[in-house]
């Protein structure tokens, strides 16, 4: 609180004037949360202001209870000449800016310089040690402001090139393993954080700590985007990754912070296409950022802190006369003002579909961030604090009502409902379930040739820095990964790409299929849902340039015998092209939840 009032004291004082005063006390009457607000560092934003935002946009993070924020100094223009280190003004103003708002900065090392390996990625031992030097460089310029670096970022993505991009694992390591232990040498405090991949790959992973990367890095970096999709699942991928850490670091976990995640706006027309609004990204912003706390992720940035080309609607703020704040934005003030200090207790037993996330304060009351992807009533026992994301309260009548908008909640709730009975849990999940062997949890993977409809088996399974994948040496970019599908063609003649489950009971099933192609190139595809042998269901024009949808779904309920078999079938488009085609195809299984009268609620058949 002192620290918060301080910081208003500072900005609208005015040296101690009577109008300066009488601001604080309209401040402290009409805006608690500034006075109650949060500087914990789990709460981060990316800015650019290396890129020359204006420092006026600082006072906005403080508003915006943004506790910590990500930029850069880059290398090239500090260097400008090989050994002479100067520091662009905008550089000073910035961080001077930053400084006086005490908001820490991560800073992250970037990129190549020209005065090293023509300026490629470094990968000669001597612009390597340039780049360390850099480092420590720009240590001994800010001295104490900067408690955290990060080293290169998205190396296993668009940012790394020449020589270096053919291993990029060992490629990183090596620059790594220099820039790390200059850092550690010059100021031993400083956190060093390590990876900055796109996406979790990890295979890449892997490879990365097999190069022993992990010994010289104090923090894991992540950027998680899955920007088409809702955020459950994210904390999936991060407990993927901490027992990969745990593997290759004596059983011990490392922290992992998420340096870079958001979802931009976007409104759409196709059938099936999921639309994000300002208000969704709002949504979406408050349970990813919940999920990753509830996984361990100890810091997240928000990708971006305002509006900006060519990532325009990704801002916390407008691009407007004032940064005014986003609906997203609003989400950030009032999670972080509820989440203060606050450490996550546990996830409450209940549908898969309904999200109760204990957080724990410091006092010691609870605090739940709470939603179902799924509309639930809940009833209340007793009396109970309820919060929207624009922190008002909401009417209770002795229950609450839950959707996909989190809300924050205090108190006791009775009506939980119940977990799904012993008996309904999933049967099989095409993600989950993927495999490095031919029937593998019931799933194949295979192809059709033209218009037949004989199933045969892809043959190779290797692992790529990105992911794991199925493929075909005779046809090109013909693949299987855990989430894509990708068809081929050889000459005219399309060959189709199949994924295949094949049931071990006698089941009466839910089969859900997701089908998902956002890519604008190419002249899209055609998918469809085969059951033993039967077509019943298919879709043409999903993607491409002129799509029809660029996702799509099937949902039904199925009858199922020992030894049917589901086949999800991806074909190229109408022309036979079969570039961009890649499909997010998932498939969930589930037991159907039949009537008694009519059948048994565990799925089996009557």
């Amino acid at each position: 609180m002192l620290l918060a009032l301080r910081k208003i004291c500072h900005r609208y004082c005015n040296g101690g004037s009577v109008g300066g005063i009488r601001t604080i006390l309209w401040f402290a009457l009409a805006w608690p949360k500034l006075l109650f607000g949060s500087d914990d560092s789990r709460f981060g934003a990316m800015t650019h202001f290396a890129q020359g935002w204006e420092t006026t946009l600082v006072s906005r993070l403080v508003d915006a209870h943004v506790g910590t924020v990500r930029d850069e100094l880059y290398w090239q223009e500090i260097e400008n000449r090989r050994g002479h280190y100067v520091f662009p003004a905008r550089y000073e103003r910035y961080m001077d800016a930053l400084r006086h708002q005490q908001i820490d900065p991560l800073i992250v090392l970037s990129f190549a310089n020209r005065n090293y390996d023509k300026g490629e990625t470094p990968f000669t031992d001597k612009a390597i040690g340039g780049y360390a030097r850099y480092a420590t460089e720009v240590l001994r310029h800010y001295g104490r402001q900067i408690r955290e670096v990060e080293v290169w970022n998205e190396y296993n993505g668009s940012f790394c090139s020449g020589p270096a991009a053919q291993d990029r694992p060992a490629s990183y390591a090596r620059l790594l393993r220099a820039t790390s232990r200059a850092v550690k040498q010059v100021r031993p405090d400083v956190i060093v954080a390590g990876a900055s991949t796109v996406g979790v790959p990890l295979p890449y992973f892997e490879r990365l700590f097999s190069a022993g990367a992990l010994e010289d890095m104090d923090v894991v970096a992540i950027h998680p985007y899955c920007y088409d999709v809702p955020p459950e699942g994210l904390e999936h991928q991060v407990e993927q990754l901490q027992a990969l850490i745990k593997r290759y670091n004596h059983g011990l976990e490392k922290p992992i912070w998420v340096t870079e995640i958001g979802w931009y706006t976007k409104n759409s027309q196709a059938p099936g296409d999921l639309e994000i609004n300002e208000y969704t990204q709002a949504k979406f912003l408050v349970r990813a950022y919940a999920l990753l706390l509830s996984a361990g992720v100890e810091r997240i940035y928000w990708y971006l802190f305002r509006d900006y080309e060519p990532f325009g609607t990704m801002g916390l703020v407008h691009n407007d006369r004032i940064y005014s704040l986003k609906p997203a934005g609003r989400a950030m003030v009032t999670l972080a003002h509820e989440l203060s200090g606050a450490v996550f207790v546990r996830r409450e037993t209940s549908l898969p579909t309904l999200y109760s996330l204990v957080f724990r304060r410091s006092t010691g009351e609870e605090v739940r961030v709470l939603w179902s992807l799924e509309s639930v009533s809940v009833h209340l026992g007793g009396p109970v604090r309820a919060l929207d994301l624009n922190a008002q309260m909401v009417r209770l009548d002795g229950k609450v009502v839950l959707n996909d908008a989190p809300l924050f909640v205090e108190g006791k709730l009775e009506g939980l409902p119940a977990p799904l009975p012993i008996g309904t849990a999933p049967i099989a999940n095409s993600y989950e379930d993927f495999s490095d062997h031919q029937g593998g949890r019931g799933w194949f993977y295979g192809y059709r040739i033209g218009d037949s409809e004989k199933f045969d088996s892809l043959e190779s399974y290797r692992v790529t820095d990105w992911n794991a994948e199925w493929s075909q040496e005779a046809f090109p970019n013909l693949s299987i990964t855990a989430q894509n599908q990708h068809p081929s063609a050889l000459g005219r003649v399309p060959i189709a790409v199949v994924r295949r489950w094949c049931s071990d009971r006698d089941c009466l099933v839910r089969l859900h299929v997701d089908f998902r192609c956002g890519v604008s190139e190419g002249d899209g595809v055609r998918v469809s849902v085969w059951i033993d042998g039967k077509k019943e269901y298919h879709f043409d024009g999903l993607g491409g340039r002129r799509p029809v949808a660029v996702s799509v779904g099937y949902d039904h309920s199925v009858k199922l015998s020992r030894g049917s078999f589901v086949d999800v079938v991806v074909d190229p488009g109408p022309d036979g092209d079969f570039n961009f085609d890649a499909v997010a195809a998932t498939v969930h299984i589930n037991p159907e939840r039949v009537d008694p009268s009519k059948g048994k609620q565990d799925g089996t058949l009557p």
